[in-house]
């Protein structure tokens, strides 16, 4: 009786951990009420500061049962002696939670705001672990994740015994009723607001809306449960800055001063000094969706720069964010920018890891404690990231959601989105922009469509930061792009020779390919054909980081020019966004207007020639583009773009890259068929065509059928959002001897024993990586290329299929004697 008695009022734990020697307890109330205050902050500047703390007070609901306080203490004390302990999430702790909240407040005379709020509170709390759908895609028989939780065993999750703890230990059910209505009068201010925007927001926007909702409030949850444990376990708290006017007006006046000495003495310094200025004007105006367009080398740069910087002091924006298209480019403008702010340590690069993080643990595991919150006042990150945020199922990366709000977010060469992407994308910019505070700048010169898409981006009302015209406009002209796609084209053998006998008059040369086989192919076709004294490089994604930076050295910044030299460099598209380097002549196989006019600008960057300099565009025969259907279909839209140019280039000036021409392009590719069916981002699963904007916009009335609003696939959606190469796995290449060094290491003693070491030469080795896809993976491993007994989780590339020109090599190159001695 006393041992019962004991029982029930033994203080139930969330976490235990030792420090110094010393074993510490933390309580479930005492995580619960951390967890909470982090995630109502969190929300704070979009006004659902309650949701967020009362979704952060109960998402651990679950874990008030003795069986989970005896499953914890259990795993640390075999983890103490050595072992794994019993496995992780054996004890469900996330059913009770969701189970709790609908049954209490989602009842037959509930209003309908506090049904969708009790409905965003049950998939938010049920999620902070891994996403579940509300009703599967493919499921016949419609079972209702809802419904699987409510009616799931009582003693599988000792329902009664978890309400009875909670309320004992951590919160009655008054406060919880108290904090829940607060939760509903935010809900419905922001719906409000959400639905009196009808006439830009369509019904469809709205649904999809719905989603990104949900996944703020999920991202709180994650934020303040994350931030708890992990301050927790090592027993530290995690700083926090805030970055207040006066923190933004101390980083413009550096840079001001920093700018203040730039020369004006040429016509293109001259536009330059007044892009950056109409800039800083605009920065004064009020938050929303604006363009900068810009021509290649306008200063784009460091002109958003100084917006951003302007535009957080005047609206005390909480930190300002950078996405850059490419992780090859993000090195290249985080130096850049950490020129020109003054606390440049507070600058937090994010990117992609040769170890992935585990999101489904409930403690946070070694790699976790790695992963960055986007909380520093700067962030340079890639689109792959922020599009990992929006929409995919990792939840370290749905944390993030909620450091996009009330931010400067500005998105470079944002005409590299996936076209699968773009209406997902346009809604949840819009969401951001509308409501929850951001200021979002897209940047490019040639800026796609997506206001004139079905669910179009709200731009604001002076949509442009800076229009250029008559001379300041004039002063970018550096390049006459020949067309030369009128005909059957060339062949591989054709293009290789037209670009050789063009060397002759050239400098320097860059051929821009649609495919890595077919740079490849090309690399070797003008290896016999070059004359002497013409170096000839190769730069694709078949190469490791450091082989790439090493080769963009030995290029430099202008190949050729004032040297004793003749450089060729065949490449793919990865060279067009942002690469800082100038070619006397571009040669770009046929694609979009947008790849065309980003290959352009690696053309007499600078007017580095001080001449108008050639660019071509040419056709290639018989190009095997495989499944590159958007290429594909960019092909030809542009080529009907270019008919008409040649029909009446009067209507454009006479230049193929004028503003008219590129709207006319976009206005054929967004009308495109082939591209509005991917705007709705088709996938098959198990031979079954979904569309994952249907699958997060499916909310609709209760019925009998449908007993809750919500009814969105978010894990089925999730998963299967895929971005740029997501399908890809790393693998560490051999590139140089500094590799085999760093595997030692990883194989010593010091590594077995010592986390951090290993940590440490794996991060060494990030730029020796390659990402590969699985067709390639299962060629190179069928041929005896790989090992994966090095160390767990990370494959290493044969010396033997890594060639010092072009990278990873198909498995024919490998075998093939010539190839290798060329």
């Amino acid at each position: 009786m006393e041992e019962s008695m004991e029982m029930e009022n033994r203080e139930l734990l969330a976490h235990i951990t030792q420090i110094d020697g010393l074993q510490i307890d933390q309580s479930v109330e005492q995580h619960s009420f951390k967890a909470a205050q982090y995630a109502g902050e969190a929300l704070k500047k979009v006004k659902l500061y309650h949701i967020g703390y009362l979704g952060g007070l109960m998402h651990d609901f679950g874990k008030c049962r003795i069986l989970f306080t005896e499953y914890i203490e259990e795993r640390y004390q075999q983890e103490q002696n050595g072992g794994s302990g019993r496995a992780r999430g054996s004890v469900n702790h996330t059913f009770a939670a969701v189970r709790y909240i609908l049954e209490r407040y989602h009842t037959d005379t509930a209003s309908e705001t506090e049904k969708i709020t009790s409905e965003i509170l049950a998939v938010a709390m049920g999620c902070h672990h891994g996403f579940f759908d509300i009703q599967d895609p493919l499921d016949e028989k419609k079972v209702n994740g809802f419904l699987h939780r409510i009616k799931c065993d009582e003693k599988e999750i000792d329902y009664q015994e978890v309400k009875e703890n909670f309320f004992k230990q951590v919160a009655d059910e008054q406060q919880l009723d108290a904090l829940f209505q607060k939760s509903c009068q935010e809900i419905n201010a922001f719906l409000t607001a959400m639905h009196g925007e009808r006439e830009i927001c369509s019904p469809r926007s709205i649904r999809l809306m719905h989603s990104y909702l949900v996944r703020l409030v999920l991202a709180a949850i994650i934020e303040g449960d994350r931030r708890d444990t992990a301050e927790f376990m090592s027993g530290r708290m995690f700083e926090q800055i805030q970055a207040d006017r006066g923190f933004w007006l101390n980083q413009c006046a550096y840079m001001e001063e920093r700018i203040k000495g730039f020369s004006k003495d040429s016509p293109i310094n001259k536009a330059r000094a007044y892009i950056s200025d109409e800039c800083k004007k605009a920065a004064a105006e009020k938050g929303g969706i604006y363009r900068l367009t810009v021509p290649t080398g306008g200063g784009k740069t460091l002109a958003s720069l100084r917006y951003a910087l302007n535009h957080a002091a005047a609206f005390e924006k909480e930190r300002v964010i950078f996405i850059i298209p490419l992780l090859s480019v993000l090195d290249q403008n985080s130096r850049e920018l950490r020129k020109y702010i003054k606390d440049s340590h507070l600058l937090l690069e994010h990117h992609s890891n040769v170890i992935n993080t585990c999101d489904d643990e409930d403690e946070l595991d070694k790699n976790d404690l790695l992963m960055e919150t986007w909380n520093a006042p700067f962030i340079v990150s890639t689109m792959v990231q922020l599009l990992n945020i929006l929409f995919s199922h990792r939840t370290s990366a749905v944390r993030r959601m909620k450091s996009l709000c009330d931010s400067v977010i500005i998105i470079d060469e944002v005409q590299s989105l996936p076209l699968k992407f773009t209406e997902l994308f346009t809604t949840a910019i819009n969401f951001l922009a509308d409501f929850c505070g951001s200021t979002v700048i897209l940047c490019s010169a040639t800026q796609p469509a997506f206001d004139k898409v079905r669910l179009p981006i709200h731009l604001a009302d002076k949509t442009d930061l800076v229009k250029l015209e008559g001379e300041a406009a004039e002063v970018f002209k550096r390049v006459n792009l020949v067309d030369k796609t009128d005909g059957p084209g060339m062949s591989l053998n054709d293009l290789a020779e037209f670009t050789a006998e063009n060397i002759e008059q050239k400098d320097s040369i860059l051929v821009i390919c649609n495919t890595k086989k077919t740079a490849r192919m090309l690399f070797q076709k003008l290896k016999l054909l070059i004359p002497d004294g013409c170096q000839l490089y190769h730069l694709s994604t078949s190469m490791c980081k450091k082989h790439r930076t090493d080769v963009l050295d030995k290029i430099g910044k202008t190949p050729g020019l004032n040297e004793d030299r003749k450089v060729i460099c065949i490449a793919t598209q990865l060279v067009e966004a942002g690469m800082d380097f100038s070619f006397e002549s571009v040669i770009r196989i046929w694609a979009g207007i947008d790849s065309i006019v980003q290959a352009v600008g690696r053309c007499n960057r600078n007017n580095d020639w001080q001449h108008i300099c050639d660019a071509f565009l040419v056709k290639l025969q018989a190009e095997s583009l495989g499944p590159l259907k958007d290429i594909q279909t960019a092909q030809t839209c542009c080529g009907k773009a270019l008919y008409r140019f040649r029909k009446d280039p009067g209507a454009f000036d006479g230049d193929i890259l004028s503003k008219e021409l590129i709207e006319l392009y976009y206005k054929r590719f967004f009308d495109d068929r082939y591209s509005k069916r991917q705007f709705k981002y088709p996938i098959t699963i198990e031979g079954s065509e979904q569309f994952i904007r249907t699958m997060l916009m499916d909310i609709g009335p209760i019925d009998s059928e449908h007993p809750f609003y919500f009814r969105q696939a978010f894990k089925t959606a999730a998963k299967n959002c895929k971005v740029f190469d997501d399908d890809k796995t790393d693998i560490v290449v051999r590139y140089d001897d500094k590799v085999d060094e760093y595997i030692a290491n990883l194989c010593s003693k010091k590594a077995k024993r010592n986390y951090g070491y290993a940590r440490k030469q794996l991060d060494a080795m990030k730029p020796y990586t390659v990402g590969l896809f699985p067709y390639e993976l299962d060629e190179l491993r069928k041929n005896g290329r790989l090992d994966e007994d090095i160390f767990e989780g990370v494959i290493f590339l044969d010396k033997t299929a890594y060639d010092e020109s072009i990278g990873v090599c198909p498995d024919e190159y490998v075998q093939s004697d010539d190839f290798l001695s060329m």
